[in-house]
């Protein structure tokens, strides 16, 4: 799986939007391609499984089969800066995206290295029967997951910076302001 700019910078600047919430989302990818393309920001109040879950994948459902697109994948980052763990409700989203995508996979955001030039993606497959880490992922040695552009962690920090953060809408904000563009986040590289 390769990761376009867009794929990577979208949750990244969710997170650091929402620095002290747990924010999730899914990532997309064209309907016959490995890359990802981009990824459609959720939640950062209701990160349960909920009506409002079941509303937000539908429409990206709907959008993916206008655009030519599928949901590959899932994202979140925990409220708590050194948590690394893939949640329940992560696992069950993803467990979900598996059914329909036998190659799906969940990454969980190192709130440590979102500020870095670390790559800040941690991968998670459904191996023997659980969700486990994907060793050695992002690294030269490992294609299975890698940046289409290795800058794009340096290029996130910056976008940080200036505040590009602020103008990410995802589908939270949506249920307050519905001109929000949670789906495509045009105004975001």
């Amino acid at each position: 799986m390769k990761f376009t700019h867009s794929s990577y910078l979208k949750p990244l600047l969710h997170a650091a939007k929402y620095p002290t919430a747990t924010v999730n989302g899914v990532f997309l990818a064209d309907k016959n391609s490995e890359t990802i393309r981009d990824a459609v920001p959720f939640f950062h109040f209701w990160h349960t499984l909920t009506p409002m879950l079941e509303i937000a994948m539908t429409q990206v459902d709907l959008y993916c089969q206008a655009n030519g697109l599928r949901i590959v994948g899932y994202y979140e980052a925990n409220e708590r800066v050194d948590d690394e763990a893939l949640s329940l409700v992560g696992q069950k989203i993803a467990s979900q995206i598996l059914q329909i995508t036998p190659d799906a996979f969940a990454i969980v955001i190192k709130n440590d290295n979102i500020s870095t030039d670390n790559v800040a993606f941690l991968p998670y497959q459904f191996k023997e029967g659980q969700w486990r880490v994907s060793k050695g992922a992002f690294t030269e040695k490992n294609e299975q997951f890698s940046l289409e552009n290795p800058a794009s962690p340096s290029l996130v920090v910056k976008a940080i910076q200036d505040g590009l953060s602020s103008k990410l809408a995802d589908f939270d904000n949506h249920l307050e302001n519905v001109s929000a563009d949670w789906l495509t986040n045009k105004d975001i590289a």
